[in-house]
């Protein structure tokens, strides 16, 4: 009776740790004007950074819409600067003046941009249809010219349309698309009312593998605007930050690395138990786990995204959560105390928790748990539902905390012999008997199954549910 198994990923992942990250919406006009003030930031870095691997800057050119004047100087000069800002924070956040390396030309000492000759006019690389457009091309160029590549990591450049169209403006895996304009200058950072220049790095990030995060309550008063928050209007005109989670993932990002010989983003095997608690809420959000991975773990990130007037969840419905990161103790294990006092938005809300393991091939594998504030107090489920048919079908039954022999589970909903799935939430497990009473055969969860394996696809007669 069972219907046909459709996998989806659960406690045991095989990542290939891309990110697909898009912003909102294009910017309006591509030149929204702002008005902020100068940061005054201090150079961090004698000397442009190029890596064994660098990031791969590229002008696309649409056949009517020349290159604007001296392109090379102008956007090297910015990614300089944004060089120099990112080695900062990283600086402050413990990796030292680490940073994303750029090719440099040994004459001109400019990047060293690839060039690349669009087949189509501006109208035909539109904002929401032709990022793959313009990928198609990069590819076919870079299968000839595979030497002036040295990354998976791509900024791609087009110039400002000059029929009021808007071109691509966003993160898309580890390529990200930005606009130049004839402002597009590193001396006008304090004073632009254009967004194009500060909305270029925030792509940038996306390339570069961060999501949206924005500064928790602690940091706006001292460190400001987090970039991947709303930091694509701030940078350069008022005090603009890389959170420690943004951080985190960078250190392990291709790009990032002085010398490697390693090969990153490849498939990542992980597994994530998580541990409840149970005692009375005290102010904070305790998040305790313990984890496998196939590749060595270097932080554990906890992105906090509430759904506010139910905006709904995901990309571009995350500006507004909140990043924490913890380290590795000892080499399996997290346990970290989340002040709600540096939550942005509480009341009555919902909420998604996400922890992220950043791998040291810079894969970043992410579990993503329910929860809800009530008058300001976060809750957390603590029941889990069972499905009657594989991938969360059929008749449906919640379990809270506690023992049910047959006789019990049964008067709650849920059918003896007929069980196929579940989902369980951040903190719980369940344990499945073949038998009533406990007995027989015996499966402990702490994560949600799709459809059940071993023997026990329509076969469990009594279930436990607790806390881990």
């Amino acid at each position: 009776m069972k219907k046909t198994i459709i996998p989806i990923l659960a406690v045991n992942l095989i990542c290939c740790g891309l990110f697909f990250t898009a912003c909102k919406k294009p910017i309006a006009n591509q030149e929204e004007a702002l008005s902020r003030k100068p940061p005054g930031e201090k150079s961090t870095l004698s000397s442009p950074v190029t890596n064994s691997r660098n990031l791969n800057v590229i002008y696309f050119i649409p056949n009517d819409n020349p290159a604007l004047a001296n392109y090379k100087t102008r956007i090297s000069d910015l990614l300089f600067n944004f060089q120099d800002f990112v080695a900062g924070e990283m600086d402050r956040n413990g990796y030292g003046t680490k940073t994303f390396g750029l090719s440099i030309n040994d004459t001109t000492g400019n990047v060293n941009i690839i060039t690349i000759m669009g087949q189509y006019g501006q109208a035909d690389y539109g904002y929401s249809t032709s990022g793959s457009t313009v990928l198609t091309e990069v590819n076919a160029y870079k299968a000839t010219h595979a030497s002036e590549f040295s990354s998976q990591h791509s900024l791609i450049i087009m110039p400002l349309r000059t029929d009021g169209g808007s071109t691509p403006f966003y993160g898309v895996g580890r390529n990200c698309f930005a606009v130049d304009y004839n402002g597009l200058d590193v001396a006008n950072l304090a004073t632009t009312t254009s967004n194009l220049m500060a909305g270029m790095l925030h792509e940038l990030g996306h390339g570069l593998g961060l999501p949206h995060n924005k500064q928790r309550v602690s940091q706006a008063s001292t460190l400001g605007t987090s970039l991947m928050g709303a930091g694509n209007t701030t940078y350069g005109r008022s005090a603009t930050f890389l959170t420690e989670a943004d951080c985190a993932v960078l250190n392990t990002c291709e790009v990032f690395q002085a010398s490697t010989s390693a090969t990153f983003y490849g498939a990542v095997t992980t597994t994530l138990k998580t541990y409840g608690n149970p005692n009375p809420y005290d102010g904070n959000i305790y998040v305790r786990g313990k984890f496998t991975s196939s590749s060595p773990v270097t932080n554990v990130l906890y992105f906090l995204d509430p759904n506010v007037n139910n905006e709904g969840t995901g990309v571009n419905k995350d500006y507004n959560a909140n990043a924490f990161r913890s380290s590795v103790t000892p080499t399996d294990s997290f346990n970290v105390a989340l002040p709600v006092s540096d939550l942005q938005v509480k009341g009555n809300t919902p909420y998604e928790l996400k922890i992220k393991l950043v791998c040291e091939n810079g894969t970043v594998v992410t579990y993503t748990y329910n929860f809800s504030f009530v008058s300001d107090v976060p809750q957390f489920p603590n029941s889990i539902q069972f499905y009657q048919h594989c991938s969360y079908g059929g008749w449906t039954a919640t379990l809270p905390i506690g023992t049910y022999t047959q006789s019990q589970m049964v008067a709650l909903g849920l059918v003896n012999n007929d069980l196929s799935s579940f989902k369980i939430p951040y903190g719980l497990k369940v344990t499945i008997y073949k038998d009533d009473n406990f007995g027989g055969a015996s499966a402990v969860y702490t994560g949600g199954n799709s459809c059940l394996g071993g023997g026990f696809n329509d076969a469990v007669s009594s279930v436990k549910v607790a806390y881990n």
